[in-house]
């Protein structure tokens, strides 16, 4: 899975495939499929048949990686899976570094020594502004509640929002020299499948 691509220093998106629709083995909804390849500092964004945006974003802040999104392009700042994918405090699978990958001494492929998120990552994700608002109140309240009856009410709430499912899968790392604590992630390639609502 480790190695060198030096041609994926930049942005290459590849094997993009045609819209695929489906029928999902265990919910019967649409199954919307595609694939790419994004290098180091660089963005994916790919647009959904509702208008919504998914994308993986470079990282520009402590390990180098990515944060994966689903936004209303009308309201850029909304985050659409990260307010329902839990667990809501620390790592969790929308966030992809090299270090998910790797053991405790950084020598070798991740062998369960490290608890992390692996090379499939399920996610959830609102699909309106309006779920969206109310999954953050809720959650919020939840995160810092005013008493332990308020943060019961606001999880009651919010396990009741709906929301779809998604998989990312990391088909190909790679990995680049170690800078101190920091291993960097030259590329990724990644299959991605989400179920959506029906079209009508």
């Amino acid at each position: 899975m480790n190695g060198w691509k030096a041609n994926l220093i930049i942005l290459t998106l590849i094997s993009i495939s045609d819209l695929l629709f489906g029928e999902g083995s265990s919910t019967g909804q649409p199954v919307c499929s595609f694939s790419g390849t994004v290098s180091l500092g660089e963005d994916f964004q790919y647009e959904l048949p509702s208008g919504l945006l998914f994308t993986i974003e470079s990282i520009d802040y402590g390990p180098e990686g990515w944060a994966l999104r689903i936004y209303d392009p009308a309201y850029p700042s909304d985050n659409f899976c990260s307010v329902v994918t839990p667990p809501y405090r620390g790592i969790n699978a929308l966030q992809i570094y090299a270090w998910h990958f790797l053991n405790e001494t950084g020598t070798g492929l991740n062998d369960g020594s490290v608890n992390a998120p692996g090379e499939e990552r399920k996610f959830y994700f609102v699909t309106d502004k309006a779920s969206y608002e109310e999954a953050f109140e809720t959650l919020s309240a939840m995160l810092w509640p005013e008493s332990p009856e308020a943060q019961e009410a606001a999880a009651e709430v919010h396990d009741c929002i709906h929301r779809e499912y998604g998989v990312l899968t990391v088909t190909e790392l790679v990995t680049g020299i170690t800078s101190g604590d920091s291993i960097p992630i030259e590329s990724i390639e990644f299959d991605v499948e989400l179920f959506l609502p029906e079209q009508v």
